[in-house]
């Protein structure tokens, strides 16, 4: 009984996104006979489905074109919300493409393309790391890989993958450790040879999910500073800045007050800009910028 259920609902969902299939294309489609087909299809006119017959070279079973299944459950702008958030969890490989061409029959509308998500890198490497991740979160699967820490030191790494974090510009793994016993955040784009392991998590790893939480810095230690930055940079600007810390100046330049988490990053970005930025303030991070631009010169001098 269960495998005549999903049999009809699968020739349902064929016969809305069709205007009309013939008898043995369905059976080919459903593994089934021909006169099985035909008794299917009076099994759904029964319940009120409006299936009927056309003869001839381009006849076949089709459904009324007004039939929509869906029509007293949802309104018009939650299906389309629906279809559209299932169209975004598509691109991400969480959705299956199936599963949208189901809904969108039963539904009766088409859906809109109105996004494109794209998780490899310019290199096009990165798109097999997503998705074994991907497949590792949602089959509870453990992960080992190799680790770049901040200081550039390469470590082994046995995880529980937990979740995806999308913060400012850059991809995080949510993960329990079993190195460091603990919930860690890994950057995406430092993990290196990411395979399965076949083993099942920890009881610690499944405690861990009621704390995720996306990768935060306590605004105490921000490290706040201003820039003049050439207008030549303002393509970058407006990349790297809000529009609030951004003041542009009567020379065609650029004034930037922000505050960006402390350590490495925030010299390597202000450096990045070249001789077209300059540190106002604070003084620390003025006199941090000179050293590094003196054992540049130094190291060019060699």
């Amino acid at each position: 009984m269960r495998l005549q259920i999903s049999r009809l609902f699968e020739m349902l969902y064929i016969l809305l996104e069709r205007e009309r299939v013939t008898a043995p294309e369905l059976a080919g489609r459903l593994g089934v006979s021909v006169r099985t087909v035909y008794r299917d299809a009076q099994v759904l006119c029964e319940a009120g489905v409006p299936l009927y017959a056309e003869r001839g070279r381009d006849g076949g079973i089709a459904i009324l074109p007004t039939y929509k299944l869906s029509k007293s459950v949802l309104s018009d702008a939650e299906r389309r919300e629906i279809l559209a958030s299932l169209q975004a969890m598509a691109q991400t490989g969480a959705s299956q493409t199936d599963t949208l061409r189901k809904l969108r029959a039963f539904f009766g509308g088409a859906i809109e393309d109105w996004v494109q998500i794209d998780f490899a890198d310019w290199s096009g490497q990165r798109d097999a790391l997503v998705a074994t991740l991907r497949d590792a979160i949602l089959s509870r699967q453990m992960l080992a890989f190799d680790y770049y820490g901040e200081s550039g030191q390469r470590t082994q790494r046995r995880v529980c993958p937990l979740r995806l974090w999308f913060k400012g510009s850059a991809w995080y793994l949510a993960a329990y450790c079993t190195q460091r016993k603990a919930l860690r955040t890994f950057k995406l784009t430092r993990i290196k040879r990411a395979k399965p392991v076949q083993e099942p998590f920890p009881p610690e790893a499944d405690a861990c999910v009621p704390r995720l939480s996306p990768p935060q810095v306590d605004e105490q230690i921000m490290e706040s500073f201003e820039l003049h930055i050439d207008g030549c940079m303002a393509y970058r600007i407006w990349d790297d800045f809000e529009e609030e810390e951004i003041t542009p100046l009567e020379n065609g330049n650029y004034l930037v007050r922000a505050s960006f988490p402390p350590g490495a990053w925030t010299a390597s970005l202000i450096l990045s800009y070249g001789e077209h930025a300059q540190v106002i303030s604070p003084a620390a991070l003025r006199n941090r910028i000179a050293e590094k631009i003196r054992k540049m010169h130094i190291l060019y001098q060699t």
